[in-house]
């Protein structure tokens, strides 16, 4: 599922996510989008996962949902990949979206603390 062109929005992505500090929340649609895929099963997820491994990017919640309207958590800093890998090692049930947007507010203001000179953006 992987093309060059792929590759390139991964790049994209991770310039993306730098731009916020590190840290950036998306749907799951626009992760589908990215591979190309017209429906968010199982092993589009999981590729999904794979790609964003190869990326460098560390994503919360830890398995991707089906679901293309749930949102997840993108990071590339590395203080906070650190908190993210914690998180994902306390959390035993899949989290909500509730928690989901209470990791991404601490999450962003983790990077903010983090990165001296940037900007945070109000959710």
């Amino acid at each position: 599922m992987t093309s060059p062109t792929t590759t390139s929005v991964y790049a994209s992505l991770v310039a993306a996510i730098e731009e916020k500090n590190g840290v950036l929340p998306v749907d799951v649609r626009r992760l589908r989008d990215i591979l190309g895929a017209g429906r968010t099963g199982s092993t589009v997820a999981r590729t999904i996962e794979t790609e964003l491994a190869r990326a460098g990017i560390l994503h919360f919640p830890p398995t991707i949902p089906t679901s293309q309207d749930r949102r997840v958590v993108l990071c590339t800093n590395p203080m906070v990949k650190l908190v993210i890998e914690n998180l994902r090692a306390a959390d035993a049930e899949e989290p909500t979206d509730a928690h989901i947007t209470k990791a991404q507010a601490t999450l962003e203001l983790i990077a903010a603390v983090l990165s001296p000179g940037q900007k945070t953006e109000e959710a």
